[in-house]
């Protein structure tokens, strides 16, 4: 249930809502000071769905929010945007190892 969402699943929440926020008021200096800390949260999390303490779907829900997030900053404007743009782009990366986790752990014998 919600009651038990991870650290680290909390981490990433608040991060893409204060992702959504400097988006909003289009504040290129916050998103990249963001983008620094997306993908230590991220590996924590992965860290988590490897340990069996979350789900993977879970995860993929907040990366799949990052990658929209990600595709509205690439729309904004200047130098800024373009290092948050790279910096969310390592993130999906990090999702085929979260796909292979997932892969692995539905095979786990009960």
């Amino acid at each position: 249930g919600v009651q038990n969402v991870s650290s680290a699943i909390e981490a990433l929440d608040r991060l893409i809502d204060d992702y959504r926020h400097a988006l909003s008021i289009e504040d290129w200096d916050g998103l990249n000071v963001i983008t620094e800390s997306v993908q230590p949260c991220v590996d924590a999390a992965v860290a988590e769905v490897r340990a069996g303490d979350v789900s993977a779907d879970v995860l993929t829900e907040r990366l799949l929010d990052l990658r929209r997030i990600a595709e509205e900053v690439a729309q904004g404007a200047g130098v800024a945007r373009q290092t948050a743009a790279d910096g969310l782009k390592e993130v999906g990366r990090s999702r085929s190892a979260v796909n292979a986790y997932a892969d692995v752990s539905h095979r786990k014998p009960r």
